[in-house]
């Protein structure tokens, strides 16, 4: 088990002056550094900064951010969430540091994929075919994840968007969904 202890800080958020919500943040014993790049590898919708070292990433309506000396996550509405949550974090942590043999480690820092320009290589007919009334909109749900490339009729129907598919391909397999 890579983390066995922590102490936890629970404070009143500063960031929202709208609503009264908690940022909790367990303090480490232990440096989880080289654990970074593992997450990045297996929680395929975070953020890694590797000049950080420092890794993001959204779950639900929190942010959480992770670095070598500590885990913190924001928008909690009690302190037995943030206890929680952070339980299941630390958790998270210690099964993938025990499966790291099992897990090629990815330092790269992904782009997220964008709406714009997913859709300029759309074949930009509004046909309808993906169950959506315009190809934008076929557009934003594509980078948030909510739907697959394949389900755009024309770009696998019609030879003459062929360049536009492989481009397409390449961008949603090397980019990762907007959450």
């Amino acid at each position: 088990m890579l983390i066995e202890s922590y102490d936890l800080a629970i404070e009143v958020s500063r960031h929202s002056a709208e609503e009264f919500e908690y940022e909790a943040v367990a303090h480490l014993p232990v440096d989880i550094g080289p654990v970074l790049p593992y997450l990045n590898a297996t929680m395929k919708s975070g953020f890694y900064l590797s000049d950080g070292p420092a890794f993001s990433w959204r779950q639900d309506d929190h942010k959480i951010g992770f670095w070598p000396d500590r885990i913190a996550v924001d928008h909690l509405e009690t302190r037995e969430q943030a206890r929680k949550i952070i339980d299941e974090l630390v958790k998270l942590v210690n099964q993938v540091w025990e499966r790291r043999e099992e897990i090629e480690p990815d330092s790269r820092t992904h782009e997220n994929l964008q709406p714009l320009e997913l859709y300029r290589l759309l074949p930009r007919t509004n046909c309808k075919a993906c169950g959506e009334n315009t190809c934008f909109n076929f557009a934003l749900k594509l980078a948030a994840g909510q739907t697959t490339l394949e389900q755009c009729g024309p770009l696998y129907a019609q030879k003459e968007y062929e360049e536009e598919r492989t481009q397409l391909e390449w961008h949603v397999a090397t980019k990762r969904p907007l959450l």
